[in-house]
């Protein structure tokens, strides 16, 4: 091969331009454009390529290290912007003139800090200024099929809804016009990943009514969004939702095979800052029997959520409940159920569980108390694992409720996790006699991280303390880093 390729008689330097772009879909931009200059048929290729990818941080990427956005000129930055749109134009010009087939356009400007970054602001408005309607129109003419738009405070262009041949689209911190359902003809779309971008209810209804063969469906961060549904996509398999405060979404999306909901936001204040969760979500179909993937995080659910959970999700497989501060005593009854995840639902005292074929347990808390689960069925070979966090003092009814939580799984293989954030202030004396009755719980791991003020001393006494509760055949502990700089010292 090697002697053919040097004679010009084929090898790999003189592969057909279909396997040529096909190892280009593969690459990045900048490793595609590295590839053109093997030989004159693999520029051909590339210049003919159905990928393109115009993101200016790539285009420009030794250039834009050079100096800050906010240390450039006015004038420099502009000439950047303008040098990007000129090479925008020269790689879509033989696709314009020959009708050479698009299949994915990805045109990104990113940029620290968004629209606070001046360069992001410039090549905004040299976008608008330049042609980006004439750009796109050359891809919805040669058939694209996928498009990504990443263009903060620009307007997608009206003619991507014209896109008979769309399957896929990503619009991130852009503006959607408003749109009459008759204008909008993407009838074969089957992805829409909405981010932070600004449009209102009644287009975002007039986009999922246009195009009911929708599959995957992300929605994110939407401004303006108070109340809104997802009641026409009857193809809808994959749902993700990321709502801001105040907002809720109604679902009836029966043939659903995954759903997220999220509220990142509420998910991550602080226990002192928390306050009921402003962001609902409501499931009015009856059941969804496809759906095996249910992920919450910050969402307003209560305990009733879990009523019938049987009947509602018979082939649910994947629980994940994160930042659901109002759950309180839950039942979860399953005969599908594998694996559960449960973070940071720091008012859940409680739960109990009938799930035959569970494979996995996940708790995590940053929550001082030890909550009481009880497991009902469990099949056998089953991994638990438990983080917690004790950040107040250590006293004997702490290691008590300890073992009561690891004697609930004691079908499972356990993994303990333990961040010690606190004083010693217990008797382990008052732990023996209570505990002695029992014998101590087998833990395969048990990882301790102990705070900077945890003296080694102190330390050692946990341990002891929780050698009564349980015996673990691998013990890690760890100090924090400054502990471990000042023993180095000698200070410690």
């Amino acid at each position: 091969m090697a002697e053919s390729s040097r004679s010009g008689g084929g090898g790999v330097l003189d592969l057909p331009p279909e396997i040529i772009h096909h190892i280009l879909s593969y690459l990045s931009a900048e490793e595609s454009t590295r590839a053109s200059l093997l030989s004159k048929s693999w520029f051909g290729a590339w210049q003919t390529r159905p990928k393109l990818e115009f993101n200016p941080k790539l285009y420009f990427h030794k250039k834009l290290k050079l100096r800050s956005p906010w240390l450039r000129s006015k004038k420099e930055t502009t000439n950047i912007c303008e040098e990007f749109f000129w090479h925008v134009k020269k790689t879509l010009k033989p696709y314009r003139k020959q009708g050479i087939c698009i299949d994915t356009l990805n045109f990104r400007v990113e940029g620290v800090f968004s629209l606070l970054n001046p360069f992001v602001k410039e090549c905004t408005k040299v976008a608008a200024r330049n042609g980006l309607e004439e750009c796109t129109k050359v891809a919805v003419q040669n058939g694209v099929r996928n498009l990504d738009f990443s263009l903060p405070d620009c307007d997608l262009p009206e003619i991507v809804f014209g896109a008979k041949s769309l399957v896929e689209l990503s619009v991130r911190d852009g503006y959607i016009m408003p749109m009459s359902v008759g204008k909008i003809m993407c009838y074969e779309l089957r992805k829409l990943c909405l981010i932070k971008v600004d449009l209102d209810v009644e287009m975002f209804d007039n986009i999922t009514e246009s195009c009911p063969l929708i599959e995957v469906l992300e929605v994110r961060y939407i401004e303006g969004f108070d109340n809104f549904k997802v009641t026409k996509l009857n193809n809808l398999k994959e749902l993700a939702v990321g709502l801001l405060e105040n907002q809720s979404v109604i679902v009836d999306a029966p043939e659903l095979e995954s759903l997220t909901c999220i509220d990142e936001e509420n998910g991550n204040k602080d226990e002192d800052e928390y306050e009921q969760s402003t962001c609902l979500i409501t499931l009015t179909a009856s059941w969804y029997q496809n759906l095996k993937c249910l992920l919450f995080t910050g969402i307003g659910i209560g305990d009733s959520f879990f009523m019938e959970f049987a009947y509602k999700f018979p082939n649910l497989e994947d629980l994940i409940v994160r930042y659901c501060r109002e759950l309180e005593s839950i039942k979860i009854s399953s005969q599908s159920l594998k694996r559960i995840q449960l973070m940071d639902n720091n008012r859940l005292v409680e739960a109990q569980f009938d799930v035959p074929k569970i494979v996995s347990f996940e708790y995590c808390s940053g929550r001082s108390i030890v909550p009481r689960f009880h497991f009902a069925a469990a099949s056998s070979g089953w991994t638990s694992y438990f983080c917690l966090s004790k950040r107040v003092d250590v006293n004997s009814s702490w290691f008590v409720e300890l073992r009561e939580l690891l004697a609930s799984v004691i079908q499972s293989k356990i993994s303990l996790e333990i961040d010690f954030g606190c004083s010693i202030s217990f008797d382990l004396d008052e732990i023996r006699n209570i505990v002695k009755i029992h014998e101590p719980q087998e833990v395969d791991e048990l990882a301790l991280q102990f705070d900077w003020m945890f003296s080694l001393e102190k330390g050692l006494s946990a341990l002891d303390g929780l050698f009564w509760v349980c015996r673990p055949k691998y013990v890690y502990a760890h100090w924090d880093d400054d502990v471990a700089r000042r023993r180095k010292r000698g200070g410690i």
